[in-house]
């Protein structure tokens, strides 16, 4: 199970262009994936490390401590993933068992307890009233937390890889990975009908809403991208970028904490600085020609921005600003990989060839 995310976590750290302008919260975890919040205390899953751990976010300095180690499994090797919490009960996504548990975090010393077993690789989960939903492999089920016996029944199926849920309203968000995209149906409907939200993501493995902004982590891609729900004809837009294989995603306040996956630590950054709004058009910045051998142009922007163009390195190698369809020239750069970068930590990747 540790395979399918060995194996991104590889790929996104060659294509990482490390800029993001956020702040780390926690380091030095051990494959970390997903993370709730109750009330002070954010709950981290980690996936390698076989723990589910805790920090306190009002610490000046945050550490972590152990909530419960190697999960009910004799070959220790669960897995924790999706987290959810009812009261002081914490649900768990066990991938590598099939299986969710739950803990008693009132308990003394807490002691993992199988609630439903024989899933199919079980992800994200969130809670809607009595009822938890699971991702299940290539479909959504839900079990009645109040049932003695509960058993997993069918929501919506044949899904192309459910990897994480969330509920806004009376609606639930599905992040589609081996599609691309963010999907929803109405849990209001006595027979829902899945919609596509937004199409042509990089492998989205986390989501997050805030009032009508959908953010969704584009692990591959090393970025989030902010969609927003209101409009007539939601597109993605990048908001952060440079981040080192985020997954799961949590606005707390006015801040959004990450789990960057790759870097095995929880950064945060404050969601007011993520705004788009005076830097992007209706039709959004575009970078072109690329590859490209002599020159660059950017289409799209509606004043003047500063920029700075590193390397594969991360060595500054030009500065200016520019107007859209301005062109930079690029002849003087020797070939190779290169990242332009705005004011706002929106950045580009280009190929000088």
């Amino acid at each position: 199970m540790k395979t399918f995310f060995s194996i991104i976590f590889i790929f996104s750290a060659i294509i990482s262009d490390l800029y993001a302008q956020t702040t780390d919260v926690v380091t030095g975890l051990n494959g970390p994936v997903r993370i709730e919040l109750k009330d002070t205390e954010l709950f981290i899953s980690e996936f390698d490390g076989e723990i589910i751990s805790k920090i306190n976010i009002n610490s000046t300095l945050p550490t972590t401590a152990e909530v419960v180690t190697v999960l009910n499994n004799p070959n220790g090797s669960s897995s924790p993933d999706g987290l959810a919490f009812n009261g002081n009960t914490l649900y768990i996504a066990e991938t590598n068992t099939s299986k969710i548990s739950s803990l008693d975090l009132s308990s003394g010393s807490p002691t993992p307890t199988d609630v439903v077993t024989g899933l199919n690789n079980p992800r994200g989960i969130v809670l809607y009233g009595s009822n938890l939903y699971i991702t299940n492999g290539n479909k959504i089920s839900k079990i009645d937390i109040n049932s003695t016996t509960p058993t997993a029944t069918d929501v919506v199926t044949d899904l192309n890889g459910a990897f994480d849920i969330i509920i806004n309203g009376t609606e639930l968000y599905i992040a589609i990975r081996n599609d691309g995209k963010v999907s929803k149906i109405d849990l209001a409907e006595t027979n829902p009908i899945l919609i596509d939200v937004i199409t042509g993501l990089d492998l989205p493995l986390g989501i997050a809403i805030n009032g009508t902004d959908l953010y969704i982590s584009e692990t591959i891609a090393n970025k989030i991208c902010m969609v927003d729900l209101s409009a007539v004809t939601p597109i993605a837009v990048d908001v952060l970028t440079g981040l080192n294989s985020p997954v799961g995603i949590e606005i707390i306040g006015t801040e959004m904490y990450i789990v960057e996956t790759g870097a095995n630590k929880i950064s945060k950054i404050s969601i007011n600085s993520l705004s788009t709004e005076d830097f992007l058009t209706k039709d959004d910045i575009k970078l072109y020609p690329n590859p490209t051998s002599h020159f660059i142009q950017i289409s799209g922007l509606n004043k003047t921005e500063n920029y700075k163009i590193y390397n594969s390195l991360g060595q500054e190698v030009l500065v200016g600003a520019i107007n859209s369809n301005y062109r930079i020239e690029t002849l003087q750069l020797i070939n190779g990989l290169y990242f332009l970068e705005f004011d706002n930590g929106r950045t580009f990747k280009f190929i000088k060839e």
